[in-house]
């Protein structure tokens, strides 16, 4: 599949799921944003919040739109399985994940950029493989994603300019603030209400467009493990069996 049938699929899963999608987003970016809200002399407790809750609470909400691509009502439930389910292993799985990702950020931050794309199906492998170990899991990932970094990257990016014109307006309200003085309190005023509208307009357009985006990478990760289809199987037995007599004859 290319990007454009990626996204196309993740429309699909997401049809008559859109609510659900909506409420888990909601509900993750609350609980994830606790750490925003605790005043900074309690840092030892933003770090038990971002290890113990923000960690599984990332590895459930990859589970959730692994789900939405794979069934037609996924549960919002899904969300705090990682809570459930062996947990230890859901905690300390985004632990090294950023650990590595940071250790190759270290050298350059190209090579952090392509890392975090072949540790991104990471979760994805702890819901089917649940047998297997962190370190197992984030090979595997590396093992899947092989060959396959660009295409995940141009995914991503095919989403980036939604935020494009929110982005120029809240630049552009930045200077218009930065270089107006006292006397131009109009200009002051303006650049400010352009930059709350920037903002607004970018929490409003990632309502939308983060639920599709993680459905899509969901999508992106099914594509490549899904089992082929009885008629593929059925061409490749074919296949092989016309191989075998070709063999024989010579």
């Amino acid at each position: 599949m290319k990007a454009a049938q990626h996204k196309r699929a993740a429309k699909k899963a997401l049809k008559g799921n859109w609510g659900a999608a909506i409420g888990v987003f909601f509900i993750y970016a609350i609980l994830s944003g606790i750490t925003g809200v605790l005043p900074e002399e309690y840092w030892w407790l933003n770090l038990i919040v971002i290890i113990f809750i923000s960690g599984p609470l990332s590895v459930g909400y990859s589970w959730f739109h692994l789900d939405l691509v794979r069934m037609p009502n996924a549960r919002i439930e899904v969300l705090f399985d990682g809570f459930s389910k062996r947990f230890w292993r859901n905690v300390f799985a985004p632990i090294l994940v950023g650990i590595f990702t940071f250790l190759w950020s270290l050298l350059l931050i190209i090579p952090g950029i392509i890392k975090s794309f072949s540790y991104s199906m990471t979760y994805y492998i702890m819901r089917d493989r649940p047998d297997l170990s962190i370190l197992d899991a984030i090979t595997e990932s590396r093992k899947l994603m092989d060959g396959k970094k660009a295409k995940l990257f141009f995914l991503m990016l095919s989403f980036i300019w939604w935020y494009i014109a929110p982005i120029v307006t809240l630049i552009a309200s930045g200077i218009m603030m930065g270089v107006s003085g006292e006397e131009s309190l109009g200009l002051v005023f303006l650049g400010l209400g352009m930059m709350i509208l920037s903002l607004v307009a970018t929490f409003a357009i990632s309502i939308y467009v983060t639920p599709y985006y993680n459905t899509a990478v969901a999508v992106f990760y099914e594509d490549f493990v899904k089992p082929k289809s009885q008629e593929d199987m059925y061409t490749l037995s074919l296949n092989k069996d016309e191989t075998h007599a070709e063999d024989e004859e010579l």
